[in-house]
């Protein structure tokens, strides 16, 4: 797989296989992430791969899921992660963390999507609760993870310059909305006005 293919077939992926992921393949996905573009070189972050299933029972029970689709919503027990990866930020005054942590995400899900895992990354998540079931020190500040399975779902891409929210149709696929390209690009400098 190219990796604008990657990019282009990469959605967040919310409902999965119960199939384990080796963990050869969790180390490459931490692997990628390591070698992910870091502000100043400064690479700020450790990586806790969870795949143990009693442990992503407990994860799976501090996030909270697909904020926008209503009533409230979260995977079956037959559709839930199989493994995350838990981004720890171990230098609090380095003001390009978030930087860091995206592009490091972004190698993690382009990396999921080339060995036909699904990912999402969760941010709306119980920090202590992680923090106490994988016995985290206090020094690192738990920042998001990213869940991770075989995928369970296929995702629909729209293009739709109105609105943002994530929705299930009637036969409970979701669609994803983007803005279209030529909505977003401007060439060379902003036209005359």
């Amino acid at each position: 797989m190219q990796v604008y293919e990657a990019i282009i077939k990469r959605r967040s992926i919310r409902r999965y296989k119960q199939k384990p992921i080796p963990l050869e393949i969790l180390r490459k996905l931490v692997n990628a992430a390591r070698l992910a573009p870091s502000a100043a070189n400064l690479q700020p972050f450790k990586y806790i791969v969870v795949y143990d299933k009693n442990l992503c029972d407990k994860i799976f029970k501090t996030i909270k899921w697909a904020s926008y689709l209503k009533p409230s919503w979260s995977p079956e027990k037959e559709e839930r992660p199989t493994a995350y990866i838990v981004f720890l930020n171990t230098q609090k005054d380095n003001p390009y963390y978030m930087r860091d942590m995206g592009l490091a995400a972004e190698n993690i899900m382009l990396t999921a999507e080339e060995e036909g895992i699904g990912s999402c990354i969760l941010y709306n998540i119980d920090r202590e609760a992680i923090r106490d079931i994988l016995n985290i020190p206090g020094e690192y500040q738990i920042d998001s993870m990213i869940s991770l399975g075989y995928k369970g779902e296929e995702v629909i891409l729209e293009e739709d310059s109105n609105r943002v929210e994530y929705w299930r149709d009637e036969n409970d696929v979701l669609h994803v909305p983007k803005k279209p390209l030529e909505e977003i690009l401007i060439i060379n400098r902003f036209p005359y006005q």
